[in-house]
């Protein structure tokens, strides 16, 4: 995650991602704001509730962390720019 976006491509200011035995399973990002299998076998044997809840938890992450930062730049008196 980042303080604040940055213009370069497939950076984004927020990004999660799950692993499992160093594999990436699935991806999250600030642009598409969605949750995404990224193996088969995960789009295939899970349902659409679960990527739909998934993507709810990241989104909340995001903010969670959106709002942290900006708590910590108010209190080091760190400016935006």
């Amino acid at each position: 995650a980042l303080s604040k976006p940055v213009e370069l491509p497939g950076i984004h200011e927020f990004t999660a991602m799950g692993l499992m035995n160093n594999r990436q399973i699935d991806y999250y990002d600030s642009v598409d704001k969605k949750k995404i299998p990224k193996q088969d076998w995960m789009r295939d044997k899970l349902p659409a509730d679960y990527w739909e809840k998934g993507t709810q938890s990241r989104k909340s992450k995001e903010q969670w962390f959106k709002d942290n930062v900006n708590i910590l730049m108010d209190r080091m008196r760190h400016n935006n720019t």
